[in-house]
């Protein structure tokens, strides 16, 4: 005999009311830097301001205030070469102008040998941008744009514009159609690691292979706001690259590529304004604009309401990424020539040289590198005042990757002359 039970089944409705207290954000600053309320237009220079003797690029403010009528420059070469962190405890208000924008290279004259020395040299970077790469002199080939997404150096072609140097990239493509290639894509939407835009490419020549090719433009850099309360932005913040190098004269080649755009991101409860952002890439001659940077709110209520100059803006909930997201990044410097110290903020201009040598031969220049793989050969290229360019590979990098040291013998010519040096891995 089979028995069946049955069961019955009751609906409940349990209504239940739960008060739910969301909780406040904190940018993590600590308040122990102050206000940050610039008055006349100037660069953000933490030494003349004596602020952040770590070094980490993380400054602790209450409340900053970038007035109407002030533009603050940010400068690689005031703040180690890498991405800044701005944190307030109270209001971010940027009504003036915030530039960490990549420098874009003089346009050089073959006509005039002097003027052409001095305005040869690298342009500066954004913070957590790269610089450009040098174009060729004297038969001596073009560098490709230092950084990641770094634009391909210029090719010895009659074919087309491959004698241009290519434009960086950074998070997209730099390319242009019917143009040069571009540097790979690279970084990520979370913008950790915190990175800015790569460098142009520098040119070469269609025709001889002798004459001077541009320089390429440098990469925008990057920085990140954070707020308690608000962030509101009714003025600038501009972090586009440089634009792309020309030569004019009867010795003049190609033109460099384009530095890559930076990186904006800004993190508040509430974000507002109706100013303007910029990310895009440097100008190319005869060709449009890329956007290559990245501009990301971390908000719970966006009302900004201004312009981001055809970037995408991508949006996501309030959040602070780990505190150490902008650590690791590589650097490569010269600290000793002869024996002689390299200051931490070399200028590398020909108008005020950093170190003066007395020595007709070949002289000792020593590197000391971080988060470079252990192996890695650097380059050392030397430009004069007059003559070719010289390049040198250095011994390879020793010590541990945290820090390394590698040496390199170099003769310098009579006058000054400007030392760079790039690694590849």
């Amino acid at each position: 005999m089979r028995f069946i039970r049955h069961i019955s089944t009751l609906a409940l409705c349990l209504l239940v009311s739960v008060a739910v207290a969301s909780a406040q954000f904190t940018s993590g600053s600590s308040g122990a830097d102050g206000a940050y309320n610039p008055t006349v237009s100037g660069d953000f220079d933490p030494i003349a301001l004596g602020l952040n003797p770590a070094g980490d690029n993380v400054f602790n403010f209450t409340t900053i205030n970038i007035p109407v009528g002030v533009t603050i420059k940010l400068r690689a070469s005031k703040l180690h070469n890498t991405a800044v962190t701005w944190l307030a405890t109270g209001n971010v208000t940027i009504a003036g102008t915030l530039d960490l924008s990549g420098a874009g290279p003089a346009t050089l004259d073959t006509t005039n040998p002097s003027l052409l020395a001095t305005n040869r040299v690298l342009p500066e970077p954004g913070p957590g941008g790269y610089t450009g790469g040098l174009g060729s002199r004297g038969g001596v080939g073009p560098q490709l744009g230092a950084g990641p997404g770094g634009g391909p150096a210029g090719q010895q072609s009659t074919q087309g514009n491959n004698c241009a140097g290519g434009n960086a990239s950074f998070i997209s493509s730099g390319a242009i159609p019917n143009y040069t290639i571009a540097g790979l894509t690279y970084g990520s939407y979370l913008l950790v690691p915190l990175y800015g835009g790569s460098g142009g490419g520098g040119g070469w020549d269609s025709v001889s292979g002798n004459n001077v090719g541009g320089i390429g433009g440098a990469g925008g850099g990057a920085i990140r706001i954070a707020s308690n309360t608000q962030i509101n932005i009714t003025g600038t913040i501009n972090a586009a690259g440089g634009a792309a190098g020309t030569v004019t004269g009867s010795g003049a080649g190609c033109n460099g590529g384009s530095g890559a755009g930076g990186a904006i991101h800004l993190i508040a409860p509430v974000i507002l304004g109706s100013g303007s952002l910029s990310v895009a890439s440097g100008h190319v001659p005869f060709s449009n604009t890329a956007i290559t940077g990245i501009i990301r709110f971390s908000t719970n209520t966006n009302d900004f309401t201004g312009n981001t100059n055809n970037a995408s803006l991508v949006l996501g909930p309030v959040y602070l990424p780990p505190a150490n997201s902008t650590l690791g990044a590589p650097s490569l410097q010269i600290t000793k020539v002869n024996g002689v110290a390299v200051p931490p903020q070399a200028a590398g201009s020909y108008l005020s040289p950093d170190v003066t040598i007395a020595a007709t031969g070949a002289v000792t220049v020593n590197l000391a590198a971080a988060n470079v793989p252990l192996g890695t050969i650097v380059s050392l290229r030397v430009t004069a005042e007059t003559g070719p360019d010289t390049t040198i590979s250095c011994a390879p990098l020793t010590g541990t990757l945290a820090s390394s040291t590698a040496t390199c013998s170099a003769t310098f010519p009579y006058s000054v002359s400007i030392a760079g040096v790039r690694a590849a891995w």
